[in-house]
């Protein structure tokens, strides 16, 4: 044998050493899942991703998310929401054009069924601060849900207002 080719064989049996010492079989490296789905029925939520939308001519409320709140009254809430800053926006534009902004309102709910906690965060804009705290927040925290002491309860909202074509968005 040839030095060189005594140096073939060394490698060879060497790589054929590493490659079985790699090998794990044939498992996967995780093990099988026992997922559980709840109310795996078709999907309540809307083509833009919302559990519910209610459109005003000049207002679009959308709720985003509910935690531990019946699906009806969340609904409820929303649609009074989005009459209440449909008609805040309508007046805040009288004389003027109505202003325009986007907001999103996540609000934590007590056992006691009132508005704990809000937290707001705002599009940009010059009205939009003012149009939401005065529009939306202040309507959101006037809400009211049935009492309860299961936990963590809540609801993000997600609201459009003034722009022409807010009935035909999110």
């Amino acid at each position: 044998m040839t030095r060189d080719g005594g140096a073939r064989v060394l490698r060879g049996v060497a790589l054929a050493g590493t490659l079985a010492a790699c090998s794990g079989g044939a498992r996967d490296a995780l093990a099988p899942s026992q997922d559980v789905v709840v109310g795996g029925g078709p999907s309540t939520r809307t083509a833009e991703g919302y559990e519910y939308v209610a459109r005003r001519p000049l207002a679009v409320v959308a709720l985003a998310e509910a935690r531990g709140l019946p699906t009806a009254v969340t609904r409820a809430a929303i649609d009074r929401l989005a009459d209440a800053l449909d008609t805040c926006v309508t007046e805040q534009g009288v004389g003027r054009a109505a202003p325009r902004g986007a907001a999103r309102v996540v609000a934590e709910v007590g056992d006691d069924g009132g508005i704990t906690g809000v937290s707001l965060r705002i599009d940009p804009g010059a009205a939009a601060p003012a149009v939401a705290l005065l529009c939306l927040v202040a309507p959101v925290k006037l809400l009211s849900f049935p009492l309860a002491d299961a936990g963590a309860r809540g609801l993000a909202v997600e609201a459009l207002w003034g722009a022409p074509s807010a009935a035909a968005q999110p």
